[in-house]
């Protein structure tokens, strides 16, 4: 059986790994607790950036987007101007028609 002061260097001995083990794995969670916080940083600015990029896109196409709705309005305004105008030239040409086939009528056949 073995002495209390062997006992007690075996106890020593024993802490003394456990405090050297516990440290190096301290040690390591740590370091890798540290890279996950770097690495947590550096997507969060990432994200910020591309927030910033896709506001500036989505303001940009808003606005091209109010552009091209200003110029369909004018495009239905032209065409709603130009309506009545061909509404009035169907009808002269329906009169013209109408006369033509009035002359084509009253001329004589050919023998």
């Amino acid at each position: 059986m073995p002495t209390p002061e062997e006992r007690l260097t075996t106890l020593e001995y024993n802490l003394d790994q456990f405090k050297a083990e516990a440290t190096t794995y301290y040690q390591e969670m740590a370091m890798q607790v540290t890279m996950s916080k770097g690495l947590t940083e550096d997507a969060v600015k990432r994200l910020m950036q591309l927030r910033v990029q896709v506001d500036k896109r989505f303001n940009s196409t808003d606005q091209q987007l109010a552009e091209v709705k200003q110029e369909l309005a004018k495009v239905k305004q032209d065409i709603g101007g130009h309506t009545p105008r061909l509404d009035r030239l169907e009808t002269k040409v329906d009169a013209v028609q109408t006369t033509l086939a009035q002359i084509l009528a009253r001329l004589p056949e050919k023998p």
